[in-house]
This record gives structure tokens, sequence and C-alpha cells, in this order.
């Protein structure tokens, strides 16, 4: 008894000594950085989902960017594409899935590319299933979802991908990803993502990750929490690129199963990725993100957030001229 008594006062004595020299180096406990898009609310678009982990809340939210406008939302993540959320009957059924940049987050309703494209080419009943913070392996669970719930009837003939440079992070989710997003409570989430084991994709569910005993208190804690996410449990870039590949490629593969044709419209590459990913794409794609890239103080809202009006004026011209010359013509041709 009276080793052990030792044994337990040297731990003791050791976790103090430790904790204060964590401290004395600048370090401090974990702080819980509630995530106000989670957060029930005027400003929160989004309702926690087991599966997907978020989506989109029907009825309106509104932004906390520059403007603070009201943005509108439907049943089954469906941004407002139109005054009535009921598809017009006869027209050629278009799916949008996507994130942040597809939902056009911060904008009103009317100044979205997407409501835009609507009012363009009335030919078309578009809806815009694009999530806040999904990627590409998100969109296409959502894509699954809303094929049994909501294209009932009438299937999609076209399904266009509006990609970020930011999904290929997200789709293996990366540390860099994992520590830019909490939930409601604070707490790191992991979404829905594809990681490479044994030369095949292996999917790994919605998680959340929850603090660490004591690590709101202890910065000795915190910061080998950190260090585990970091550099082993999330160390995970180096796999982006080719899981986002097989992503896309998947993508493909559902929207052929189903009788559709499969399209990707380029919005945001800051780092300049997609072109190694799209350069030899058998489908149909365009790079709509060199207005925002060359001058994002004129196109982002606050300079430096998502789109604002102008750059969605922008989206509209660039993918409906995509539209007209690669995408419309060859639609006749899906069975």
């Amino acid at each position: 008894m009276k080793n052990l008594a030792l044994v337990l006062i040297a731990i003791i004595l050791g976790g103090l000594l430790s904790e204060g020299a964590f401290r004395m180096a600048g370090f401090k406990p974990r702080s819980i950085n509630i995530n106000r898009f989670f957060v029930p609310g005027e400003t929160s678009w989004s309702v926690p989902d087991p599966e997907l982990g978020w989506i989109n809340k029907p009825g309106t939210s509104r932004s906390i960017e520059e403007g603070a406008v009201q943005m509108t939302f439907w049943d089954t993540g469906r941004r407002a594409t139109r005054a009535d959320p009921t598809p017009p009957a006869g027209g050629v059924p278009v799916m949008i899935i996507g994130g942040s940049n597809a939902q056009s987050y911060g904008v009103t309703d009317e100044e979205t590319f997407a409501y835009r494209l609507g009012q363009r080419y009335p030919q078309l009943s578009i809806e815009n299933f694009g999530n806040g913070g999904y990627g590409t392996v998100q969109a296409l669970m959502l894509a699954e979802r809303a094929y049994k719930n909501f294209y009932r009837d009438i299937k999609p003939k076209l399904i266009v991908l509006a990609f970020d440079d930011a999904h290929i992070m997200r789709n293996v989710a990366d540390q860099s990803w994992i520590f830019a997003i909490s939930d409601s409570e604070g707490r790191y989430i992991a979404p829905p993502h594809y990681r490479q084991k044994n030369g095949a994709l292996e999917f790994h569910p919605f998680q959340t990750i929850g603090f660490w005993p004591l690590e709101t208190h202890s910065a000795a804690l915190t910061v080998v929490h950190n260090v585990w996410l970091q550099s082993f449990a999330y160390n995970t870039k180096d796999q982006a690129v080719p899981v986002t590949r097989e992503v896309i490629a998947r993508t493909a593969a559902f929207a052929k199963a189903q009788g559709a044709m499969f399209a990707v419209a380029v919005l945001e590459d800051r780092t300049q990725a997609t072109p190694a990913l799209f350069q030899d794409a058998a489908f149909p794609h365009v790079d709509c993100s060199a207005l925002g890239r060359s001058d994002p103080a004129h196109y982002f809202l606050g300079g430096n957030s998502h789109p604002n009006r102008l750059l969605h004026v922008h989206f509209t011209d660039c993918i409906g001229a995509w539209l007209d010359s690669d995408v419309l013509p060859k639609l006749e041709s899906v069975k």
C-alpha cells in the first residue's frame, strides 16, 4: 500500500508539473467554441441529421455575414429556386448538389445562381440541394436520399455537382477541416467520409468527437488530444485527392445508373487544385472560379467569405453559357 501511494503521489506531482509547464509555455485548456450555424435560432439554417451530420432546416434563416439577408429553405434540404416549392409541371428536372457555395449562403433567394438559372431556363425544373459545410461525400449521400424521398415519380435528367476545392479535404475529414467545425456544444465533428484502406475506399460515418475527461480544465490534455487528432486520427490529407477523384466517379456512376446526365461546375478553387481532378473527365465540366480567385475583395461577402450577388451573376452567366454549349444539347440523348 505504501508503494502504491508513492506511485500515485508521483503521478499526481508529475501531472501537476507538466500542466504548469504547458501553461507557462502559453498553452490553455480546451475552450468550448460553439458553432453558431448549429445553435437553434434565427441564424441557424441547419438541423442535426444522424447520417449526414446536418441538413438544411425548412423555413427561413438569417445570414450572419455581410447584409444579414433572409434565406429560404424547403423540405429535403432544398434552397428556394422559385416562389413556389412545388416543382413546375412539365419542366426537365435538374438537381444541383454541393456545399455552401451551391447552397448560396449569404445572398437572397432571388440572387442565387440556381434561382437565376431557373428564370433563364423556364424549361428546366431546378432543385438546389446545396448544403453548407458539405463535401462531395455528403452531397452524394443527399442525392441518393432525394431520389428516394423527393424524386418519387419523375427523376432528374441532369445532376450538377457544384464543386469547391475545400471539398477535397472534407471528403477525407482531414484535421484541417475537423478543427474548423464544431457542433452546438462546441465538440469537434467528423462528417461522413472515405479513407483508403488496402487499395479500396472505406466509409466512415458521421461522428462527434467528444472532449477527453478534464480536457476543458487541462492544457496538457488539450495538447495531447490535439496531437492525436492532428497527427494520427485525422491526418488524412495525403489521401484527399485520390479519394475525391473516386467519390466524384461514384457520383457520376450514380447519375448514370439513374438515367441522368452528370456534370460538374467548379465554383471556387482558391488553391487551383481542380484542373488535375477534371482534366481527363468523361463528363462535362466547367470552371467558373476565376473571378472569385483574382478579385476576392470585390466578389466575396466581407471580402473573404461566401460569394456575393456579383459573383452569383457571374456564376449564372458562366454556367448558362456552358449549359447552352455543352450540356443542354446532350440532354435529349440521355436515356
